[in-house]
């Protein structure tokens, strides 16, 4: 039952106007439907380089959806963009600190 109350998450983005609600709902759809960790700049298996990686195939999932004219998709790359480059500096941080 819980599958299926999660299963349609996505469909509700279209509907978000702001990066910064689309990057909170993104991150619940992330962790409920794919288990990414809840705090992935703490999460061992997601190094720096790990997370330049992922901003890199963001990038390009970015490109991909500006040359098809996909305009809800660039947001939603948008998004995803910025939360990788915020889980990045979170790490970094985190790093100086130490």
């Amino acid at each position: 039952m819980k599958e299926d109350k999660f299963a349609h998450l996505k469909f509700r983005l279209p509907g978000i106007k702001t990066l910064a609600m689309l990057k909170m709902e993104k991150n619940f759809i992330a962790l409920v439907e794919k288990k990414y960790p809840r705090q992935p700049y703490d999460a061992e298996e997601q190094s720096t380089s790990f997370l330049i990686d992922r901003i890199r195939d963001e990038l390009k999932e970015l490109q991909a959806a500006y040359f098809e004219d996909d305009v809800q998709g660039m947001r939603e790359e948008c998004a995803d963009l910025s939360n990788l480059v915020d889980y990045l500096f979170e790490k970094l941080s985190r790093m100086e600190a130490a």
